[in-house]
């Protein structure tokens, strides 16, 4: 034991003993390995500006010394100048998880490099942040408009907060009648205990035990932002809503607290961004949004090697992937791009290397399919196949209109609006795991949700590679007064 010891001690000297050159002392000076625009994309996506801080409003910067090792990394970090403790300590916290550096040289060789780096911290005051009930008060005028005149106030939104920022209790509902607010509905919050399942790909556990932080209704509308915890406090996943409580922002991070995949979802398409585990960027595609009964490719926008090395640049180069399935297993996928867009051959392979499909694209356009399947092989001309509604879009329709009843409230208030609703359509046809994505209250959610579930059976379910396949479909509603 001693003698191991004494071996990892002469091996940490020998790194740490070695010289810390400045900038002007070396050949080629430390950089992030994607350029000053990766690493600069990588602080904004994982910076959590503390919540004490922010309440006043943040705009300054603070610089951070430390060592760019050899391997990529960044040892001895300390604040040289900076703004409170707690926004220092969230320095540290994001430039100790970057290690896609590509450290300085010296005659050939890579050495250690001090480096001192700035990280601004800027968001505004928090204009809705009520101190004496350290809550979030948001209010709207009689269409549940958000209103920042007092004149036009007729409701109000209360979400209590802890000091790190999340939900913490009820968000209340409250109606101006005369001159003062009545409470008119109550979203219960929740902290629940789960076994959250780990969709970073080497992440090294399946699945680990942690705990969600929440407000939905009975329609599963949530009515704050959602945030999975691990055990010690770090972030596992993060999701904001804007407007009729529609998801604007998802983050999933690493058990280290790294952010490893971002989606911004957007009307005409979802941005999504992935990293590697040294912090350097992965990929960039866009996902046009799925309209009824239409399946939507990506467009495949850039690409990069862990060492920061570009493989696709905007949309054309040669597409590597490696992405976990429905049934949850990885597949390894690669092939030319052109414009965004798959062109030529392409195969995806099981992790041991078994062949799983060949295709043949034209500029996006599957020409021919071969999938490999327990020995089965089926041939195709569409990847993938939506789910269907027995009988066609006219009857999918007229079935919503027969069935829909404009909820009383809603009518008498004049509220109309698009409900975002989505579902699973299992193998048989069937229904299950519904949600509202977005909603804009007034029973419409409840009345959509209602006339949904109704459909449960006719369906005809969705395939994948020739093969019949549970699939999660998005459907949206629209309610209009005539």
């Amino acid at each position: 034991m001693r003698r191991l010891f004494f071996l990892f001690y002469i091996c940490s000297a020998t790194v740490f003993g070695q010289k810390i050159h400045l900038p002007h002392e070396v050949e080629k000076a430390a950089e992030p390995a994607g350029g000053h625009t990766h690493i600069g994309q990588f602080i904004a996506s994982n910076v959590q500006i503390p919540f004490l801080s922010s309440i006043k409003g943040i705009n300054g910067r603070v610089y951070v010394k430390g060592v760019v090792e050899p391997d990529g990394s960044m040892s001895q970090l300390e604040v040289t100048r900076g703004l409170d403790s707690l926004i220092n300590k969230e320095a540290i916290r994001i430039l100790s998880l970057y290690k896609a550096w590509k450290p300085a040289e010296w005659k050939g060789e890579k050495v250690r490099q001090s480096i001192v780096y700035p990280i601004a911290f800027k968001t505004p005051a928090l204009a809705n942040f009520d101190s004496a009930r350290f809550a979030l008060v948001n209010y709207f005028d009689s269409q549940y408009m958000p209103e920042k005149d007092p004149k036009r106030y007729e409701f109000r939104s209360i979400m209590p907060v802890n000091e790190q920022g999340y939900i913490n209790q009820d968000v209340i509902y409250e109606q101006l009648k005369g001159s003062k607010w009545k409470e008119v509905g109550r979203v219960p919050f929740k902290k629940k205990e789960i076994w959250h399942h780990m969709d970073i790909l080497e992440s090294g556990a399946d699945s680990v035990k942690a705990y969600l932080v929440y407000a939905r209704d009975d329609n599963e509308a949530s009515h704050s932002s959602e945030a999975i915890f691990q055990m010690n406090g770090k972030l596992l996943s993060y999701t904001e809503y804007g407007p009729n409580n529609k998801a604007s922002l998802i983050k999933k991070y690493d058990l280290n607290g790294m952010v490893r995949d971002l989606q911004v979802p957007a009307d005409s398409a979802d941005l999504h961004l992935s990293w590697f585990d040294n912090g350097q960027m992965r990929t960039v595609i866009e996902t046009p949004v799925q309209k009824p009964n239409e399946y939507r490719e990506k467009i495949f926008v850039n690409a990069w090697s862990k060492d920061g090395t570009q493989l696709v640049s905007e949309g054309d180069g040669y597409w590597k992937s490696l992405t976990r399935t429905y049934e949850g297993k990885l597949l390894s996928e690669e092939g030319p791009v052109i414009a965004g867009k798959k062109n030529g051959k392409w195969r995806g392979k099981w992790t041991d290397s078994t062949l799983h499909y060949e295709e043949t694209y034209e500029l996006g356009v599957l020409t021919h399919g071969i999938s490999y399947d327990g020995g089965e092989k089926r041939t195709y001309e569409q990847a993938v196949i939506q789910p269907q509604f027995k009988g066609g879009p006219n009857k999918f329709y007229r079935f919503l209109g027969e069935n829909i009843q404009y909820p009383l409230e809603a009518s008498r208030r004049g509220v109309t609006g698009r409900v975002y609703l989505s579902f699973v359509v299992c193998e048989d046809g069937s229904m299950c795991d519904y949600k509202v994505e977005s909603g804009v209250g007034f029973g419409l959610d409840k009345e959509a949700l209602r006339v949904v579930k109704k459909m449960s059976g006719m369906w005809e379910p969705g395939m994948l590679r020739g093969k019949v396949v549970r699939v999660k479909y998005n459907l949206p509603i629209n309610f209009q007064m005539n």
